[in-house]
């Protein structure tokens, strides 16, 4: 067979070529053999041709996060704070009616449960999140449950113990996100006929504190308005701060400047609807 010394040339580069990859692919599979057997995998042929077999335990195919697409504890978590939640709100109705007077032994058993709930609060940034459209946490009427204050924000006038709501109004100044800068809300205290109110903003200054402004406070007996004072700008004791610890759809647990918790569950929105609702009913945009 005759041909030109050009192309014989070529025809030995390309042997030479095929049998150095042959020796490479035979020393990678040789070499890598041991650090392959470690993870399970090995070498084999099939059909002429070589191949990779992958024997791994399962608990290493689930690191790798190919067994599934949620995290196995998923399930336990959502277990483990529905636990702490209800051991907690066992306790607190078994106290007195807004933690009122409570001994120091009911207390502890309260509050450990509530710093265990607060332990395993979900909601990332929740002073932020109370904001933010669309406005699931800052909406409704939520009912004081336990209080460790001994001040007019427990419900207790004189000799009695009054209901305490809170319920949200809307918000103000959105910013160019449509973010709330503001939200609106008041503080009530209920004694039979006679209602106490503080109408009050709130802004969120980091991920978990809010900032209090107070704009007013009213009186009314029988549902007649008796009384209003609107505080000053700027002037002492118009102002305050609450720390949100723990934020549920139906619960949260707040910590005043002053230290003391606040701990409140949904009720039956003020007026048979929020303010949320009247809003969407009206296909109109919050205010």
């Amino acid at each position: 067979l005759k041909m030109p010394r050009t192309q014989l040339a070529i025809c030995l580069l390309l042997l030479c070529v095929i049998g150095c990859l042959h020796v490479s692919e035979s020393f990678l599979q040789a070499s890598c053999a041991g650090a392959f057997a470690r993870v399970g995998i090995s070498t084999i042929s099939r059909h002429g041709r070589s191949a990779m077999a992958v024997r791994m335990p399962m608990s290493h195919l689930c690191m790798l996060g190919e067994a599934t697409d949620a995290p196995v504890s998923t399930a336990n978590d959502e277990a483990t704070v529905e636990k702490a939640r209800s051991d907690f709100l066992a306790a607190a109705l078994k106290g007195p009616k807004n933690g009122v007077d409570a001994s120091p032994e009911q207390r502890e058993q309260i509050e450990s449960k509530l710093e265990r709930l607060i332990e395993l609060n979900t909601v990332k940034e929740p002073a932020y999140a109370l904001l933010r459209p669309p406005y699931q946490y800052f909406d409704g009427t939520f009912e004081l449950l336990y209080t460790n204050t001994a001040g007019g924000s427990s419900g207790k006038v004189g000799p009695f113990i009054g209901d305490v709501t809170q319920t949200f109004l809307g918000i103000r100044d959105n910013d160019a996100m449509g973010f709330s800068r503001r939200g609106v809300f008041t503080n009530n205290v209920q004694v039979g006929p006679l209602r106490v109110s503080l109408q009050a903003r709130c802004e969120s200054k980091t991920e978990e504190k809010l900032v209090i402004t107070f704009e007013e406070t009213s009186i009314s007996l029988f549902g007649v308005p008796v009384k209003k004072k609107e505080f000053e700008i700027g002037a002492k004791g118009s102002k305050g701060s609450w720390s949100i610890l723990y934020m549920d759809a139906s619960l949260r647990v707040l910590k005043t400047n002053a230290g003391n918790y606040m701990v409140l569950k949904r009720g039956a929105p003020e007026g048979g609807e929020s303010w949320m609702e009247r809003q969407n009913r009206l296909g109109s945009e919050p205010l």
